[in-house]
Parts: structure tokens; sequence; C-alpha cells
């Protein structure tokens, strides 16, 4: 059996496989861990790979085969990876920050890496990230790298997560998504990134960066696989209150033959705005095909971009201060220079802006819904631009300065849906004329993740350059 084809399988391929008995679990597990060791040294999208705790779960996933169970999981056997700031019991969670959390071990594991396993997915360890889901590696740690030109930045914060799915050391893994953490490095890697809906998927057990914004969703290498993860990991949870009561999505994306009866979203100012022409030039080729298949083109207009950064700025900043709150600012030292500068300058900010940022995020929201009244699904790039070089935590902090507004207006076409707490994806979409993947954004109206799936599924069959592996082996 060819091990990299077998790492190269799509997740659902994968969990049919092996409930048919044609590929064992341990087979998987052994596949990938071989892997890891021989391509994860150029590319560090591990911060810890739990090998032991994989056999043992590979082990026991195969027992149950062997017994001829039938209640068996929609992810039996399937070797995952998770962003580590999912606490893990018995298996350490650092965020990113060694120095800070280097020893600690939870006792008990999150929400969503509990449903993965109880699903039967097995956990291979846990995966690169930014220093806290800011927006930069921890000196003492080797930063991720892009797997495409590994001096181009693999973006943030869940770096780790886009690099293992898209290398193949990992079936898909898990991210989370406060301005743009799941879809730009799922972007700039050339992964599909899905953002669910706010509270669709539980924060129970996961460090927050600001916890009004967060989300957890999926990182993989096709539609159907982070449809399949979604279904496993979202629904209700009594341990985090802001839960949807809301089943979770079907394990398969609905099928589509065209987009006839679609109203496609789209926004000539929200996509060329400070964006690269050929960035903008993807972006219509996909809206294109689109109409091409029977969607009907409907001009909007979006929110006042500074009002959303503002909005979004007035909230981040005090709910990211507050979660530091234990560590910041005793343990300054410790931290990175660019998380430790941002912490400085979010303590000096007056929290009751979050009360304004709360109150006009709940407006904006209103406006976002009452957009998609007149359209199902917004068509938009993820980034403005392609992956660019890696830089320095002093040349960031020379960019940025201490206005934070200037990183969202960065993350704009990505942060703006964190605010509106819709469900958006990142899709890939070909290569420039450097080897670097381009990616498509598809958002629809809060709550209705499943329509987003089944519109994105079907786009990405239209895709150039399809299936197109990074040049590691």
């Amino acid at each position: 059996m060819n091990r990299n084809a077998l790492c190269y399988e799509s997740t659902v391929s994968l969990a049919r496989r092996i409930r048919a008995g044609e590929v064992s679990p341990l087979q998987a597990v052994n596949a990938y861990l071989e892997r890891i060791e021989r391509v994860d040294p150029q590319v560090h999208s591990y911060l810890h790979v739990a090998a032991d705790h994989a056999l043992q779960a590979a082990r026991r996933a195969e027992q149950a085969l062997t017994r001829g169970e039938r209640e068996l999981g929609a992810l039996h056997g399937v070797p995952v990876a998770v962003k580590d700031l999912f606490d893990t019991a018995g298996m350490p969670t650092t965020c990113g920050s060694p120095r800070i959390l280097g020893g600690s071990v939870p006792t008990r594991t999150a929400t969503a890496v509990e449903r993965l396993e109880q699903a039967g997915a097995v956990l291979l360890g846990k995966l690169h990230m930014t220093e806290f889901a800011f927006i930069a590696h921890h000196p003492d740690t080797r930063a991720a790298r892009n797997p495409w030109a590994t001096d181009r930045s693999p973006g943030g914060s869940s770096s780790g997560s886009a690099v293992a799915a898209v290398c193949g050391l990992a079936s898909a893994t898990l991210g989370t998504d406060t301005a743009a953490s799941i879809r730009l490095p799922a972007a700039w890697c050339g992964a599909v990134g899905l953002k669910p809906t706010w509270g669709r998927v539980s924060r129970d057990g996961v460090f927050p960066l600001a916890a009004s914004f967060d989300h957890v969703g999926p990182i993989a290498r096709s539609v159907a696989d982070a449809a399949l993860l979604l279904h496993c990991i979202a629904g209700p949870d009594p341990r985090d209150p802001s839960t949807r009561r809301q089943a979770p999505p079907p394990a398969e994306p609905v099928p589509r033959d065209d987009f006839r009866g679609v109203r496609l979203g789209w926004d000539e100012a929200f996509v060329t705005m400070g964006v690269m022409p050929e960035v903008a030039a993807v972006t219509r080729a996909a809206r294109d095909r689109m109409e091409a298949l029977g969607a009907t083109i409907v001009p909007v207009e979006l929110p006042d971009l500074e009002s959303m950064c503002t909005t979004f700025t007035n909230v981040f900043d005090v709910e990211m201060r507050a979660a530091h709150a234990g560590l910041y600012p005793d343990r300054a030292l410790d931290y990175g220079p660019l998380a430790r500068h941002a912490l400085a300058h979010f303590s000096t900010r007056d929290p009751l802006i979050h009360v304004e940022g709360a109150i006009q995020a709940r407006a904006f929201r209103q406006r976002i819904d009452q957009l998609f009244d007149e359209i199902d699904v917004l068509l938009c790039p993820v980034s403005s631009i392609t992956a660019p070089p890696q830089v320095d935590d002093e040349t960031i902090i020379a960019i940025f300065g201490d206005d934070h507004r200037n990183i969202i207006r960065l993350t704009r076409l990505t942060s703006f849906w964190d605010l509106a707490a819709t469900p958006a994806i990142s899709l890939p979409w070909g290569f420039d004329r450097d080897g670097l993947p381009f990616a498509v954004q598809l958002v629809t109206r809060v709550g209705t993740d499943e329509a987003l799936l089944s519109i994105a599924a079907r786009l990405e069959v239209e895709a150039p350059d399809r299936g197109k592996r990074p040049p590691l082996e």
C-alpha cells in the first residue's frame, strides 16, 4: 500500500474504507506517523506529536472492528489533529506560548475534540499556532512554514492546522477563527477552511482570543471532508451556554447540479478595494462560473469598512486583555514581543468601550442579516494578496503600531464575517505565476451552514488545479 496516497486520501473515503475493513486504523495511523516524522521537519506544523496516544487509540479502534461492533462513529479510526489551544486531557496544551504554558497538561478535553474522539477519530497530536492565536509565533518555537514556498507566510493563527491538512500530515484538522485564523491560513496554504456560524460549535475548553468573535471549525482538503468534521463537532453543549440550539449539519453536503435559483451577492468595491488585481480576477472567474451555472448576480453594498474596524477593535481589544487577566502583566516577559506589545497597549484602553462596541456589533449583525434577505450567498476574496514573505515581530510592530484597526483593515475580507457571526468558507482557486495558492470565499446567512456547504461543494468542482500537492516528500 502506498502510504503517501493513504495520507492524501479524503477523510470521507478513508472513513468508509476503514469501516469496510479495506484499511485498518493501525495502517492509517502508522502511515501518518511515518509521514509526520519524514515531512514535518520541513514545515513545522506540529508542536506535539502524540504517537503513543494515537497508536493506543488505533488499537482500540481496530479491536472494535474485530468484535464486529455496529455502532461505529463517522470518523472511526481516522487520524486527525487539532490546534494547540484545545484542551486535551493528558496531552500538553501550550497555545503556542512555551514559556507561559509549556508545562500545562489539562485534566479534561475540550468539547469539540471530545466529539471528534466520540466519532471514532484518532488524535495524532497538537498543531502549531501563533502565540495565543494573535499574529506571531513565539520566538522559542520554529514558526510553521508555507509548504508551497517556505519563505512565505502560512497565515495565522491556525498555521499548523492548514499546513498539516495540505501536506497530508493529518486527514483533517481543527482550528479557530476570530478575525481570519481558519480562512487565511487555508487560503495561503491551499486548503478548505470553514468558519461555521458563531455558536454552532462549542468553545468549551478552547483558550479564547476574543470570546464573542471566536469560531471553532475544520480545515481539510475538500468541502465534503470539512462537512463531515462539522457534522461530528457541531451542536448544543451545556458546557458552553452560547452554543446554538441547532442540530448538527448533515454529514454530506446536499448535492447540487448547478446554481439555478441562487442569488449571488457581489460588492464590486469590497472585492477590489486594495485587492491585488490577480486576486480580484480569480474571484471574478469564480463569479462567472457560478453565473454560467445559473446563479443570478445581485449587486449589494456592504456596511462601511471604517465603522466595522472600530466596532471590531472596541470589542476585541478588551476581550483579549480579559482572556489574559491571570497571566499579564505578571508574566509579561514570558510572552513573545508582539503579544506582549499588544497586551500592553490593550491594557491602556478604557474597558467601557466594550459596551459601546457590543451594541454596535449587534446593530452590524442585524444589517448583515437584512442583506441576506436579498441574496442567498455572497462571494469575495479571502485575502487581498497571496501568501507574503515571512517577517519578524519588530517589522510587524513597526507596520501596525498601536492602532489595532490596521490589522483589522488588513484582514477586512475575513474579520467582516467574524463580526457578523455568519458562516464563511475559503475555497482553493488555482495558483499564481509563483506557484502560490489563490482562494475565494463564500458567505451565507447566520445559521445556514448547510446551504453554504452545498453551494461550496458544487463550486469546488469548478476550481482549477484541484488535488495539486505541495512539493514535499
